[in-house]
């Protein structure tokens, strides 16, 4: 699964990918050919990109419990075997289709995808890309998309959480939870139970990045 090939190869917490000097037809990439089995790291063919989508060069990509599951055969999309499992990431933009109009060449994103992020590239529709501010790293933006998504959706959309109403969040230390907790203080204006606050002095997002290198 994602999360054994992380901690196998690599030290946990955050991981990073250098990115390589130039660019052949192949790119790594990890890929699950059979499930409930450990991932495998193997060479997959470019394709062309579609007028409105983008090749981004992947530095981080978060390793979610959907990863995970999807790897197992659990989550509710089977793709076809062998995949490349891999939700969020951060890059840069390599390469762009004729119609894309919101990134060029050289921008710093972060983006979502249909299972094909842990690798070295990723090819992505323009609408699930978001450039990355100055000032924030493409270690930290990596991890946002799930996260926060997940987190604006649930409070804002679902719960309609409102101005000083009080949010219970059980699961407060992990990605989701961290996330929750600061959409619903310092977007939402809502209230946190006190026993839960002290998570926000956590420096980890209680995710882990993967990195082919």
């Amino acid at each position: 699964m994602a999360a054994r090939v992380c901690a196998r190869c690599l030290p946990r917490a955050w991981l990073c990918r250098r990115a390589r000097q130039g660019y052949g037809r192949h790119y790594r990439a990890a890929l699950c050919a059979e499930l409930k089995q450990p991932l495998a790291i193997g060479d997959v063919a470019r394709r062309p990109v579609q007028p409105h989508e983008v090749r981004v060069d992947v530095h981080f990509c978060g390793v979610n419990f959907a990863d995970i599951l999807v790897c197992r055969g659990q989550y509710q999309e089977k793709p076809p075997l062998p995949f490349t499992p891999g939700l969020e990431f951060s890059g840069t933009v390599l390469e762009t289709g004729a119609d894309v109009s919101t990134v060029k060449e050289g921008d710093r994103v972060i983006g979502v995808s249909n299972f094909n992020a842990m690798a070295e590239e990723c090819v992505t529709d323009q609408k699930t890309l978001w450039k990355i501010p100055e000032k924030v790293s493409l270690q930290e933006a990596a991890v946002l998309p799930v996260s926060y998504g997940t987190a604006i959706f649930a409070l804002e959309h679902r719960a309609r959480t409102q101005p000083r109403e009080t949010v219970l969040v059980t699961a407060a230390a992990g990605a989701t939870g961290l996330a929750m907790i600061d959409v619903a203080t310092n977007v939402l204006q809502a209230k946190i139970n006190d026993a839960f606050l002290h998570v926000l002095q956590r420096k980890s997002t209680g995710k882990v990045l993967l990195s082919l290198k």
